[in-house]
């Protein structure tokens, strides 16, 4: 009778344990992914308005502050001739190219630390650290615009190809006295353009070519760790650093900004990508598990085997009840000794 009455209430307890625990877990997993979801939301509105925000300035419907020109200024009256480097192109190269750079060098490095495990586990490891990197250079390109796209509608300065682009209405009595704000632009241009002609200082180009060659080049120096080779790094460097003076130059040479335009648009570039680089670095641990070991696979392989075999040691001695007393004590120096001696007169393990 005793023993029934006993078990009534463990077998009560064991039976209300089980939905407590669930109740618990489900709670759990419904804040988790509401406040997951909660997050995405909000990255996904913060996109809509920084990219609504730069489209609506890039066709023209934000208006720049509307600075002047003097009728004598010769830097503003070189033809109009294009873009050697297009914004597709800009695009392509700050964007598309770091990822076409990330995946195959993470897809190699994850491959190298974890030959032994399957296929699966290193393709998303490496998708995962290339996703987590190439992020970091969407965010950068983001901040970038942002801050160029501020700074040229609140200067307004005009491009070396402003009065080929506006043909301002402007007579010799308007020239003469000085600067001038209030014109009217009569080519056949579109509003647009003629906008655009405004919109000089900073090179937009040049900032975000140099924060993804600044910020790729940073990235090559801490991910590539090729000890074999002394020019594959600082050729795949070169790449970035060529494209970034590519898209500075040619802003020059085809009329599209002034010199202090470029400089300008270089240094926001490098500042971007320096407080960038600044706050992946903390979060990012770019260890040198991943690098080329080259010669040093015998090394490690010692390590390996001379710990294994100290841990065996250590466990045979344990379970050896003998070894416990304190009067072997003369065998053992004389096994260490002699196991010492043997080590320095090996040439090929005494490194």
């Amino acid at each position: 009778m005793t023993d029934h009455t006993l078990s009534i209430p463990s077998a009560a307890l064991r039976s209300h344990h089980p939905p407590a625990l669930t109740t618990n877990m489900t709670g759990r997993l419904f804040k988790f992914c509401t406040i997951k979801i909660t997050g995405r939301v909000l990255d996904v509105i913060v996109l809509v308005l920084v990219i609504g925000g730069l489209s609506l300035s890039y066709s023209g419907l934000i208006r720049p502050r509307g600075a002047g020109f003097y009728c004598d200024d010769e830097t503003i009256k070189f033809p109009y001739r294009g873009d050697t480097v297009s914004v597709v192109q800009l695009f392509l190269g700050s964007l598309l190219a770091p990822i076409l750079f990330i995946l195959p060098i993470e897809l190699v490095k994850k491959w190298r630390k974890s030959r032994e495990e399957a296929v699966r586990s290193y393709l998303l490891s490496a998708w995962r650290t290339s996703w987590s990197v190439w992020r970091a250079v969407l965010l950068g390109n983001l901040a970038v615009l942002v801050l160029t796209e501020i700074s040229k509608s609140l200067i307004s300065e005009a491009r070396p190809h402003f009065w080929d682009t506006c043909q301002p209405n402007v007579t010799k009595e308007i020239c003469d006295s000085g600067y001038i704000v209030e014109f009217n632009c009569t080519s056949d241009y579109s509003n647009r353009k003629i906008l655009d002609a405004q919109k000089s200082f900073p090179s937009g180009h040049t900032s975000v070519s140099f924060f993804a060659a600044a910020f790729m080049m940073w990235y090559l120096d801490r991910a590539v760790q090729w000890r074999h080779s002394y020019f594959f790094k600082p050729c795949l460097q070169l790449v970035w650093a060529c494209f970034a003076i590519l898209c500075a130059l040619t802003r020059i040479t085809d009329r599209r900004h002034h010199w202090w335009d470029v400089l300008a648009g270089g240094t926001l570039g490098l500042s971007v990508a320096f407080m960038l680089v600044q706050a992946v670095s903390k979060n990012v641990r770019w260890g040198h598990d991943d690098s080329d070991s080259g010669g040093n696979d015998s090394t490690n392989q010692f390590k390996d085997s001379v710990s294994s075999n100290r841990v065996d040691f250590q466990l045979k001695s344990s379970n050896n009840p003998a070894s416990n007393n304190k009067r072997p004590s003369v065998r053992r120096l004389l096994s260490t000794s002699s196991a010492a001696t043997t080590i320095a007169e090996d040439s090929e393990i005494n490194i």
